[in-house]
């Protein structure tokens, strides 16, 4: 497990931040997919306080994350702190996180380029995948601040 592995190397504050942020997450996923698949051309009341509820979550999981991610020291490089190519496989799983918010910021502005050439303008379904993608593209590139000032990946030693 990742994230069990690197857990005793990140800040006990940042751990706690962080854990609420992907809760956060977890919420505003689920409320962008009661919207998006459980709509139709228009949002009822119920329907509007699930994607604001959702909303609320996107923003505080962004806000959680971001201050995990600040928080966390950057590793010292001294006799204690383990190599960056100690821990291989952890490296390529943090990197996995960089791609990974690449690859939802794409799905975000394709959803958001379609919202906006739809003739009646951004539907519900639109906006609340736009949120979902947004949503994994901000967790996902926090989280690889996160973890990558634990376990750095590129600097290397020449000594």
């Amino acid at each position: 497990m990742l994230f069990g592995d690197l857990a005793p190397l990140v800040r006990p504050l940042s751990r706690r931040l962080a854990a609420a942020g992907w809760c956060c997450s977890g919420v505003g996923l689920v409320a962008g997919l009661i919207v998006a698949v459980g709509t139709g051309v228009r949002l009822s009341p119920s329907m509007q306080s699930i994607q604001l509820a959702g909303i609320v979550a996107t923003a505080l999981a962004a806000l959680l994350l971001g201050v995990a991610a600040l928080l966390q020291p950057v590793s010292p490089r001294d006799g204690d702190a383990p190599e960056p190519w100690f821990y291989p496989a952890a490296a390529a799983q943090v990197r996995s996180f960089l791609l990974g918010s690449i690859v939802m910021m794409l799905g975000l502005v394709g959803f958001a380029t379609a919202g906006l050439f739809l003739p009646s303008g951004p539907s519900p379904q639109s906006i609340a995948f736009s949120q979902i993608f947004l949503l994994g593209s901000v967790s996902c590139g926090l989280t690889f601040l996160l973890l990558n000032k634990v376990l750095p990946i590129a600097e290397r030693r020449t000594r």
